[in-house]
């Protein structure tokens, strides 16, 4: 077996050589750093994106922070395409730029659209915000987007050139909050964690007031990209019985969304870190709630598709992601090298063959000089040599180990050389001059 082995140890460098070529060229592996675009480095956004690095770190990827000020900007960093980001924490219900080809990983957590108005305000539903002032965001955050659609389907955006139903300024976050403690504004419109700072502060304060939705089933089928929440009696704060009673919201989702830049085979692992950091759950979450799948405003990843519905793939279950993403690109592989590396399999046992006859053979190449000495007529002097090389060459033989099926070759060369022997003999004794030599 070992000198089978040694006689195709060509095979071995190309099988090799062929897996190599093919992991580097064919299926390039995933790369060990990326960007994710957050958003203000105050914000959940980046306070969730801190976990995750954390997370990827113990896999051995670097997850770099790009602070932003939110989706609009992420998806435009996602859009252009030509930066270090390929990977971003986008709000639901904000439009990517025309032509960009994104897709979603999943959703991560809720974040509500919170509407505040000011306590001493008779104010029923949103419908009652008819003639007042609102702010409704800032220009480029993902506030803006959402309210503008809620205002729109509400009937307090009048089309162009009609009377305004309201009166929207494009302010928000502490601006927002500002202004409508201040009374520059009747109601202002924010899209939040319930547990960040800005809405924790608004949920306490006694002189607003957030409303909910009467009629879940029609926001359902308005913004089947938006989710409806309910809100239990004291869910967001126990002790202060905020809200006092049961609300319906209104909510967008946090995604992951990726260009056409990400690798695709670093899916299973950012979702995977993802559900760890997300384990327990929020405010609004359930445990093992997210990541999910829907909803998202862009198509997922194929692979993404198969994670949510499948798990994470079978190796990453029992070895480290990396392990697991070689071992898995070698399998993956393997079909199509087969089908190169088997016809070549098949050229093993001919080239043993020839490799093991040739040591045999080569000494036939004296055999034959030797003949052509006999046919020829040589001088006594020749004879004596070749009949001293031909007994070396037997000495040489002895050394020699062949395998068993290939002894009788090896015999028959001894039996050879022998018969040239006996001739080179009786060719010494009929040649001149033979004794003085």
């Amino acid at each position: 077996m070992l000198r089978f082995l040694r006689a195709n140890l060509w095979f071995i460098v190309v099988a090799a050589g062929l897996i190599t070529a093919s992991l580097l060229v064919l299926d390039p592996a995933p790369p060990r750093e990326l960007t994710l675009a957050t958003g203000q480095a105050n914000g959940a956004y980046h306070a969730f994106g801190q976990k995750l690095a954390a997370r990827l770190a113990a896999q051995g990827i670097t997850l770099h922070l790009r602070t932003t000020q939110g989706s609009v900007e992420n998806l435009g960093l996602l859009a252009d395409g030509s930066g270090d980001v390929t990977l971003a924490l986008v709000q639901t219900g904000v439009p990517a730029p025309e032509g960009a080809e994104l897709h979603a990983l999943g959703s991560l957590f809720y974040e509500p659209v919170w509407v505040f108005t000011r306590a001493d305000l008779a104010l029923d539903t949103l419908r009652d915000l008819r003639g007042r002032r609102i702010a409704g965001g800032a220009e480029g955050s993902g506030t803006l987007p959402v309210a503008l659609r809620v205002l729109e389907g509400n009937g307090l955006l009048a089309p162009a050139g009609a009377a305004p139903g309201v009166d929207l300024l494009r302010i928000g976050g502490a601006d927002a909050a500002e202004a409508l403690r201040a009374g520059r504004v009747d109601a202002a419109c924010f899209v939040g964690s319930p547990g960040g700072e800005l809405i924790r502060g608004l949920l306490r304060d006694p002189a607003l007031r957030f409303h909910g939705l009467r009629r879940e089933r029609a926001y359902d089928a308005a913004f089947p990209n938006l989710a409806t929440l309910t809100v239990g009696e004291g869910q967001l704060d126990l002790a202060a019985n905020i809200p006092s009673g049961d609300r319906a919201l209104l909510a967008a989702t946090v995604t992951f969304v990726v260009n056409e830049r990400f690798h695709p085979g670093l899916t299973p692992v950012l979702l995977e870190s993802a559900g760890a950091v997300l384990r327990d759950g929020g405010a609004l979450e359930r445990p093992g709630e997210f990541p999910a799948a829907r909803p998202t405003d862009h198509p997922l990843l194929a692979e993404a598709a198969h994670y949510h519905k499948h798990g994470p793939p079978f190796l990453m279950r029992y070895l480290p992601f990396w392990a697991a993403t070689v071992a898995f690109r070698i399998f993956i592989l393997m079909v199509p090298l087969l089908a190169l590396l088997i016809p070549l399999l098949r050229l093993a046992p001919p080239i043993y063959a020839w490799r093991t006859r040739s040591r045999i053979y080569r000494w036939y190449a004296h055999l034959r000089e030797v003949d052509q000495h006999l046919t020829t007529g040589v001088d006594a002097g020749t004879i004596a040599r070749d009949i001293e090389r031909l007994h070396a060459l037997q000495d040489e033989i002895l050394k020699v180990k062949v395998p068993h099926s290939y002894a009788d070759e090896l015999y028959d060369l001894h039996l050879h050389i022998d018969w040239s022997i006996r001739r080179l003999e009786r060719a010494r004794t009929t040649t001149p001059g033979t004794r003085d030599a």
